[in-house]
């Protein structure tokens, strides 16, 4: 490997372990904000004032649009799973980090790298189901804890639905990146027949 090439993947190692700790700090937080909602519940009593749902802010002049009780279950639970798919992304890095380092100091073309691929897809695959999960997870927490009979007036606003977008791309990526680690398994192979007869 050239010296351009071995630069370029070291700065790229040196992006991967920022975003890595940045990832691991993430997960950290969010656990110890999913422990602070559900063990000191007096929070919800001061804390919410409005609310948003994607592009749209709900300002509310007193909580009585909102179930506390619903929110001090779902809230945790979101956060906990939000940790859960940081973590399947720090992993990621990771794996990705390590096939850099493999990379920089040997061929591309080894065993290790494939492994590394096939691990890749396995948490591309783990994040997909829990990005999901928690898609599920935001749309039932909306559902329950607004009054909309509250909220709205009745007369304009007959039915309001939430939509679950479930996302199945990541199906392909994964498949994608699976089959990756099979063409870098025969070039591995082919590099150590190559090896061999010289």
């Amino acid at each position: 490997m050239n010296d351009k090439s071995k630069d370029l993947l070291k700065k790229m190692c040196f992006i991967l372990k920022i975003v890595r700790w940045v990832c691991l700090i993430s997960v950290v937080l969010l656990i110890g904000l999913s422990l602070f909602y559900a063990f000191n519940k007096d929070v919800y009593n001061t804390l919410f004032g409005s609310i948003r749902i994607d592009y749209l802010q709900l300002i509310f002049n007193d909580d009585l649009a909102l179930n506390k009780d619903k929110m001090s279950m779902w809230l945790p639970l979101i956060f906990l799973i939000t940790a859960i798919f940081v973590f399947i992304i720090y992993k990621a890095v990771q794996t990705i980090e390590s096939i850099c380092t493999i990379a920089m100091d040997h061929t591309p073309f080894d065993v290790r790298v494939s492994n590394h691929i096939k691990k890749l897809a396995k948490y591309i695959l783990a994040g997909g189901i829990v990005f999901n999960i928690l898609e599920v997870c935001r749309v039932m927490y909306f559902k329950q804890i607004i009054n909309f009979d509250l909220l709205f007036n009745t007369k304009y606003v007959t039915q309001i639905n939430f939509g679950i977008r479930l996302h199945l791309s990541f199906l392909v990526f994964a498949a994608l990146i699976y089959l990756l680690s099979y063409i870098f398994r025969y070039g591995q192979e082919l590099q150590q027949l190559s090896d061999e007869t010289l």
